[in-house]
């Protein structure tokens, strides 16, 4: 009897474009899409190219833009992967690693951009800055809440993750100063979450 030998045959590499998600979108599809304003895709974009830039362009990098749009949109969107993955002609695992990167260098600026007004001089600004715009005084923040989709984290805590429209959420709290400028405010949930992923 013959051997016979089986051989895989490795499935070809497709490179698909990306950049019709925003070139060929106008400016009210790109917010409905992503939630942020074009000039505030390229305002992030510049702050993020010193950590993700590709120093090659082998193997079809993705751009620092579209590594932002691919995030935004899966943040935006609350899908899951395999479909933003689908929507931007990328891998799975791509995307995975795209989100990954994009949300640890937004993180990494958190104490850059987030700031709350500590000193006398400052609170007194944004008062101001409030009472300029609707006449109210003695006001140093504007608050509102979202609560930020998960998947169960498991273990004797689980039901504290399951918000009151019954799916599993951190619950996340901001505060903006009067030029819109924010303040994040994380719940405790929110930090006990964090600390069991990083055990």
């Amino acid at each position: 009897m013959a051997d016979i030998h089986l051989v895989r045959r490795r499935r070809p590499r497709q490179f698909r474009r990306i950049d019709r998600q925003e070139t060929d979108l106008t400016d009210d599809e790109v917010r409905r899409r992503y939630r942020f304003s074009s000039d505030n895709i390229d305002r992030l974009v510049r702050l993020l190219e010193p950590s993700l830039q590709r120093p090659t362009r082998r193997n079809k990098a993705l751009t620092v833009r579209q590594q932002l749009l691919l995030t935004l949109r899966f943040l935006a969107s609350g899908a899951f992967l395999q479909i933003i993955g689908d929507t931007f002609g990328v891998d799975i695992a791509t995307v995975s690693r795209v989100v990954t990167n994009v949300t640890d260098c937004l993180f990494a600026l958190k104490d850059t951009v987030i700031k709350f007004p500590l000193t006398d001089a400052d609170r007194r600004r944004v008062m101001a800055g409030f009472f300029a715009m609707r006449g109210f005084p003695g006001v140093i923040g504007c608050v509102d809440c979202t609560h930020v989709r998960i998947i169960s984290p498991g273990g004797e805590d689980e039901p504290s993750y399951v918000n009151r429209k019954g799916f599993h959420s951190l619950n996340v709290q901001a505060t903006c100063d009067h030029k819109g400028e924010m303040n994040l405010c994380l719940s405790m949930q929110w930090y006990a979450y964090s600390f069991e992923k990083l055990k």
